[in-house]
Formats: structure tokens, sequence, C-alpha cells
């Protein structure tokens, strides 16, 4: 069996999101060649929200992305001396729509994500959030760090 090429992950700055980096990173700096790896942070469209100014929250959500992603890709760097293959993307819509649309876009063939703090099956669809949503959708190697 071939290694992945291609990983997205996905985080949102949770505990089990922050331990899937941590995990990712660990693989990334113990093996060659390096996999192409996106770091995707997806923002909730704010203008869904009973915000009373969207765009100064999105603005915030952007830069709050952001710094998520510049530590993220630091961890990835410390891991393997560089991280040249690491790429970060904040994104704006319903999360677990916009991680399948960018991996499926992407080809990604490995998903690293942290799960939830709820206890399901993995054949309720209605549970599991973000997470049971790409089991279902995707058909990748999906790595899930709870």
């Amino acid at each position: 069996m071939e290694l992945p090429k291609r990983w997205l992950i996905a985080t949102d700055g949770s505990k089990y999101a922050e331990m899937s980096v941590d995990y990712a990173a660990g693989l990334y700096g113990a093996i060659r060649p390096k996999p192409e790896v996106t770091l995707l942070h997806v923002i909730p469209d704010p203008t869904d929200s009973q915000s009373r100014n969207p765009m100064t929250a999105l603005t915030k959500e952007k830069e709050h992305g952001k710094q998520l992603l510049k530590n993220a890709k630091d961890k990835f760097a410390q891991a393997a001396g560089k991280a040249d293959t690491v790429h970060t993307m904040v994104a704006i819509g319903e999360p677990r729509q916009v991680i399948v649309e960018i991996a499926k876009g992407n080809k990604t063939d490995h998903i690293i994500m942290g799960g939830s703090d709820y206890r399901w099956r993995i054949t309720d669809l209605l549970s599991g959030g973000v997470t049971n949503y790409i089991l279902h959708h995707l058909q990748c190697v999906i790595t899930v760090i709870k």
C-alpha cells in the first residue's frame, strides 16, 4: 500500500483539533517523501447568524483562523525542520460541506481531524456532527483523533 500523498487537516482550535495537528505534524516529520498538506480552518458564514455586524465578526474570525493556522504550520516546521509542502487555507461556509468540497477538489487521500466529546455510533447519521458527516461523504483514509 502506498502512503497517502495529499493530506487535509481541518482545525477549529478545539482540544481534539489541536491534538490532530500535533499528531499530523509528528507523522509528517517521520515520513519521506513529504506529502502535500493543507491546513484548513472553516469559518461559519456570519451572515447566517444573528450578529449585529457580520463583516466585523468575519474580519475577527479570519484573523483568528490565520493565527491558528500559522501556529499549526509552525508545528510542522518544528517536526520536520521545514514545512515546504504545507499550505494553509481559511474558508467560509458550513464546515462539514466546505471540508468535503475542498477534500474532493484537492484529491485529498488522507484527512486528519479531531472528533467531538459526544458519544455516537458510526452508523448514526445525525450524531457526531462534522466528523460523522465526513466519514459518510468521503472515501479516503480518515484519521479521527479523540
